[in-house]
């Protein structure tokens, strides 16, 4: 084989390789899309686990104490998304109590800890 060849055949072994390592399959893809999160439309939505996975709240309205919630979500809420219009913020303590992160109209995000594990309540702000 040539020494032409030899480079022609080298880069193309190197070229399918990266193109195998950039390859990410649909399913993760589309798990990662705040997109495909479900959410009611114009609503606000908070999740027990991140990338909008695991048991979940759509709110038009502020919970005051997630504690009196199905869904483990007290102290749990480990990604949101905002597509109510208005700016949400979520709070340390039961009854909009101890503002830690507010939440801007068109946000969709794993929260970081601590904050993650902190929320009690949830309400337009």
């Amino acid at each position: 084989m040539s020494i032409r060849k030899s480079r022609l055949a080298l880069s193309l072994a190197a070229f399918v390789g990266t193109a195998a390592m950039l390859a990410v399959p649909t399913s993760a893809q589309a798990a990662g899309d705040p997109a495909t999160w479900p959410c009611d439309p114009s609503e606000f939505c908070i999740y027990h686990d991140g990338q909008g996975g695991g048991a979940h709240y759509s709110l038009s309205d502020g919970a005051s104490n997630l504690g009196q919630l199905a869904g483990g979500l007290n102290d749990h809420v480990w990604s949101v998304k905002n597509i109510s219009g208005d700016s949400w913020c979520l709070y340390r303590d039961a009854d909009y109590e101890n503002e830690i992160q507010v939440i801007l109209d068109g946000q969709a995000l794993d929260l970081a800890s601590p904050v993650r594990d902190q929320v009690s309540s949830v309400g337009e702000c």
